[in-house]
């Protein structure tokens, strides 16, 4: 039996293949800069959502996975949620966003 494979398929493996793991220097750069603009946020280095985001991101810098890593952080001294996304991906770069935390 032989299967069909479309043009979308095929232009996503194409895509998939050529496309650069982002590399351990450009990881360690984007964290430094995203832990830079956290602090300017008025977060202490000493909080322990900001030292949960230091280890994601230490641990993003020595995979060598082709995986999308996805955190939700709580700052409970802040009372925000956060959103984390670290790509695998060269042309991608961090993304972090914080919101007011959904009152319960």
């Amino acid at each position: 039996m032989c299967a069909v494979i479309g043009l979308k398929d095929i232009l996503y493996y194409y895509k998939m293949s050529v496309v650069q793991l982002k590399s351990m220097a450009d990881k360690a750069k984007d964290s430094v800069n995203l832990m830079k603009q956290i602090r300017d946020l008025g977060i202490l280095e000493s909080d322990p959502s900001y030292l949960e985001i230091k280890s994601y991101l230490n641990e993003w810098i020595k995979s060598e996975e082709k995986v999308v890593k996805n955190y939700e952080i709580y700052f409970s001294r802040y009372g925000r949620d956060a959103k984390l996304t670290l790509p695998w991906r060269s042309d991608r770069t961090c993304e972090f966003s914080m919101k007011k935390a959904a009152a319960s």
